[in-house]
């Protein structure tokens, strides 16, 4: 008798045997897969384990032992039976392939390397550590089915466009690994956590969810019971910014889309692209289509892919409201659930925590890098939802603000779950990058794949409907000009490209109550109660003046008449426009593009990039449309072709020698929306301070509490770090809990002065 978990306490008779281990993932692994590799996905799941038939591994379940490598016996078996098969070279072919999966269901898929390099594929199969693997006794292991049969199931999935595609391959591989580690996870936690196992909660269905949305839309007015005629639809267009009239269009325009989102719900999967001025509902127009396009095709879940954690609370927050709270996951690095961290933690926050490991939920809200560091990670923990994502409705939204670095991988990945894996993506955006097929990016869409949800042909009338403010070109200026110009209006937003030269412009400004500076040297809770003393002044019609870095350009719902913005890419001015008369009050806003006589920084290549695209589109009459967009993105992709896959991820799923050579673990490791080249401080004032004193007597933090921390936490670069350090002001505890000690040179109007080149702030001594 082998086993496969013991339980601590508990005589043999109550462990898990093995066998049982086995038939519990491969019945799970194989009902994970049931869009067409469910054979395939069982197999792993019920050979997986094999290596726990070992004296050594028994041995260690009996505490008599130490770590035993139980994971390379699966991947020897299966090579060893299916090479004595009738079709050896594909027996040899196929267990080399699944041995990824097999090898990476506990430490991550390897890299194929050589049998020289510890770690890697060819190392564990072939090389030193294939010599040391631990005898297993093979009695009683069923014959393992005909190759050829896995070999007709994992063919479709191995191509694409009619030919063998690596990247294909790959991403097969991640699905099943993705299966099998699950399916490991479920069963173990099943028998060893049983109390943990039964939190795991039912979710609303589909159907539910889009008949509350409708009801609520149909209530609230936006979903009126007559179809909009596309006649009276232009005639808005003409209506002056702020009448009556414009008003009736814009409402007539949000509910028109909205019909027009819900019609095309009926169209099979695959890619839509759902291009929308901004204000015209796209949050709640997006969401129906994908419920109902989810219930008429049978798709699982609902995923909205957002790219800043503001835009992530604000959405999910409007979807709870409609929905329910208990609708929707939201998956971020900020997110607290509300009764996380209690004395006695409460089972729904338990039963949170156990959905984002490998989201069964049916609409899940995440962020950019959340979603498409998973898709390329290598981790089991990080893997488990990607069998989940698959047979889904992606939202992808502001979809314009994927990391041109990883473009190409990104939209591989987006052509392969459309392609292969029964799901919807919706490129969901009011500026639509060009992310069609052309000679600079081979890997973007074929145009007669994307059905567009709005006609084309409508938006520049939908466009002009929406029209709030009007772009000026100021030209180069200097720093005393620009405070001049902002200080003349009596209610301007100025978004510069930097914090420094934030902090900079800012204290060129008189310093009174009505001028405020934002940036992400302020925490995240500073910047909220900025923020409402903001909306509080301008609600209120007083004189304020905002000098700001990007922080406020996405998912800041706040409006003002002038917006002056620091030249940047056209889809950044964009962002920036939607801060100006966001309500269509009175006559057109004002966004006034300017460029400083200060030198772009040394690595400022993107930025620089940027500009030169824009520079090319910055004459064209409706800047904003779909036009002068699309014309922008062509530019700024064409002069950036050599880097739209800048770590050479596509690479790195190559076909060398008629072997699939992939680099799981090194594509893992490169592939980050968000450099590693920061870390967090966290400034000892306030909550914060209390929420320190909770650790325990070596100095540990409960995760609650550390995630609350972080909205009580600046990002500095590592080399202003060090500084800080030097200086004295950072007491790091547990080895990487960064702390500034008694908030020294934290201001309360500008945020973290990290040289503290000017002394201590005279308010930072009051703390």
């Amino acid at each position: 008798m082998f086993y496969g978990h013991s339980l601590p306490g508990q005589p043999e008779s109550k462990w898990q045997t093995l066998d049982a281990h086995h038939s519990g993932v491969a019945q799970l692994a194989s009902s994970f897969a049931d869009f067409g590799l469910s054979e395939t996905a069982g197999l792993l799941g019920g050979t997986h384990d094999i290596g726990k038939c070992s004296e050594a591994f028994q041995n260690r379940l009996r505490g008599k032992g130490g770590k035993v490598d139980h994971t390379t016996a699966a991947c020897l078996h299966l090579l060893e039976e299916w090479k004595n098969s009738d079709s050896p070279q594909l027996g040899e072919f196929l267990a080399e392939f699944l041995a990824y999966p097999l090898l990476g269901h506990h430490g991550g898929m390897p890299d194929y390397g050589s049998q020289a390099e510890e770690g890697t594929l060819q190392y564990r199969l072939k090389g030193m550590r294939a010599n040391s693997v631990p005898t297993w006794k093979q009695e009683g292991l069923p014959p393992l089915p005909d190759v050829e049969r896995f070999a007709r199931e994992l063919k479709p999935f191995m191509t694409l466009d009619g030919r063998p595609n690596p990247f294909a391959a790959a991403f097969l591989l991640r699905i099943l690994h993705s299966c099998l580690v699950d399916a490991d996870f479920l069963d173990t936690e099943r028998f060893c956590s049983p109390d943990r196992h039964g939190l795991r909660r039912e979710w609303p269905e589909i159907k539910h969810l889009e008949k509350k949305l409708l009801q609520h839309l149909a209530m609230t007015g936006f979903l009126p019971d007559a179809r909009v005629d596309e006649k009276e639809l232009a005639a808005g267009a003409d209506f002056s910014c702020g009448s009556d009239e414009r008003r009736t269009s814009i409402r007539l325009a949000r509910a028109f889309m909205l019909q027009r989102c819900l019609a095309a719900a009926e169209t099979r999967p695959g890619l839509f692209s759902l291009t929308m001025p901004t204000g015209g509902g796209k949050t709640l127009s997006s969401l129906a289509f994908a419920l109902r396009h989810a219930r008429m095709h049978d798709l699982r879940r609902v995923i909205l892919v957002v790219p800043y954690t503001s835009i992530i609370e604000q959405n999910a927050d409007v979807i709870r409201r409609i929905l329910g709270e208990d609708a929707v996951l939201e998956h971020h690095s900020h997110y607290v659930h509300p009764e996380e961290g209690r004395r006695a933690e409460q089972n729904a926050s338990l039963a949170y925590k156990l959905s984002t490991e490998n989201w069964d939920a049916t609409i899940i809200v995440t962020t950019s890098a959340q979603f498409f560091e998973s898709l390329f990670d290598n981790r089991p923990s990080r893997c488990r939802k990607l069998h989940n994502i698959i047979q889904s409705v992606i939202i992808l939204d502001e979809v314009q603000m994927l990391p041109v670095p990883y473009l190409k991988p990104c939209l591989s990945a987006l052509k392969i779950l459309t392609a292969r894996y029964r799901s919807s993506v919706v490129l969901c955006t009011a500026t639509q990058p060009a992310l069609m097929k052309s000679s600079f990016l081979e890997e973007g869409f074929a145009s007669e794949d994307v059905h567009s949800i709005i006609p084309h042909s409508l938006l520049p009338v939908l466009y002009r409907i929406f029209e709030r403010s009007r772009a000026e070109h100021a030209g180069k200026l200097s720093d005393d000009r620009i405070a001049e110009l902002i200080m003349k209006e009596r209610q301007i937003l100025c978004i510069v490209n930097s914090r420094n030269y934030a902090r900079e412009l800012y204290e060129r400004l008189e310093g009174g109550e009505a001028d405020f500076h934002l940036s992400a040297r302020m925490t995240p809770e500073h910047r909220t109660r900025v923020l409402n003393r903001i909306r509080r002044r301008l609600a209120e019609g007083l004189p304020c003046r905002v000098v700001s870095t990007s922080v406020i350009e996405c998912g800041v719902d706040i409006s003002f008449p002038v917006v002056m913005r620091e030249k940047n890419g056209l889809d950044v001015l964009a962002q920036s426009a939607g801060r100006c008369n966001r309500e269509g009050q009175g006559e057109l806003g004002r966004v006034v593009c300017f460029s400083t006589e200060k030198p772009l920084p040394k690595r400022a290549a993107e930025l620089s990039r940027r500009r030169r695209a824009f520079d090319e589109v910055s004459d064209m009459p409706e800047l904003f449309g779909p036009e002068a967009v699309q014309a922008y993105f062509k530019t700024l992709y064409s002069s950036s072709r050599h880097l739209l896959d800048e770590k050479k991820i596509l690479e790195k799923t190559s076909i060398v020698g008629g072997t699939f050579q992939f680099q799981f673990a090194s594509i893992a490791r490169q592939f980050r929306f968000i450099e590693e080249d920061t870390e967090n401080v966290v400034i000892e004032q306030g909550e914060a301070a209390a929420l320190l004193r909770q650790a325990g007597p070596y100095g540990e933090l409960s995760p609650s509490v550390l995630r609350r921390l972080q909205r009580f936490s600046v990002q500095v670069h590592r080399h202003e770090l060090e500084r800080m350090k030097k200086d004295g002001r950072i007491d790091t505890k547990n080895g990487f809990l960064h702390v500034l000690v008694g908030g020294t040179g934290y201001s309360e109007k500008t945020g973290l002065d990290v040289t503290l080149e000017h002394g201590v702030p005279v308010e930072d001594l009051m703390f």
